[in-house]
């Protein structure tokens, strides 16, 4: 039997709180996770990019990008031959000075809070499992040049088998750099995904046309 005296109250026996003053480390793995764990279905791709274009296209609206006969649109290319996929909208862009920050976060998306459609900031890295490399084009109205980042799906899947102990940010820069390029043959406000060497997955529903249009249908 436990006498009254010997048990000590809960309080009593609990340290006080204090913050963590230690480095918190967000390892490369998470970019396995945003490049294959979460997107099971290939074709989820197109619907994270069209559903980022068609935020794009609705922040353009707003500010008064469409007038005349210019119409808002997203196209769609497959080439089965090269393996390439590019998408492009007519959006609002990406300005040049903003581009590397808002396309190299993760997890960090401004459309929080907002009425657009995605909002966590990483769905278009979804693209990266699938290819060798992922190439993000933009420019914004009054940009002079086209801004480019490309992702390199070798080095990432190089990256992951290792055991070298790299945290995240360390893990974008290594795979990942950019340029900027002229604008000719560009429009004046856009944004463009481009998957180059697409791998072969369930039957090449990548690059069948009918089956892409079927699924964003």
């Amino acid at each position: 039997m436990i006498s009254s005296a010997s048990v000590i109250p809960l309080k009593q026996s609990q340290g006080p709180e204090l913050e963590i003053t230690n480095d918190i480390v967000v390892g490369k793995d998470v970019l396995d996770l945003i490049t294959g764990a979460m997107y099971v279905d290939p074709l989820s791709i197109y619907r994270e990019y069209v559903q980022n274009s068609a935020d794009a296209i609705q922040e353009a609206t707003n500010f008064g990008l469409y007038v005349g006969k210019r119409a808002a649109k997203v196209e769609i290319k497959v080439d089965p031959k090269l393996r390439e996929i590019t998408i492009r909208d007519t959006g609002i862009g990406v300005a040049q000075n903003d581009f590397i920050a808002r396309l190299t976060a993760v997890g960090a998306s401004k459309k929080r809070g907002t009425e657009l459609r995605g909002f966590r900031g990483v769905g278009r890295l979804s693209g990266l499992g699938y290819c060798q490399e992922l190439i993000f084009r933009s420019r914004t109205k009054g940009d002079r040049k086209v801004s480019e980042l490309i992702w390199d799906g070798k080095k990432l899947k190089d990256l992951l088998r290792s055991e070298a102990q790299v945290d995240l940010p360390a893990a974008i820069k290594a795979i990942a750099k950019t340029r900027l390029l002229s604008q000719d043959g560009y429009p004046d406000h856009f944004f463009e995904v481009q998957l180059r060497s697409v791998a072969r997955v369930q039957n090449d529903v990548l690059l069948n046309e009918e089956e892409i249009y079927s699924y964003l249908s």
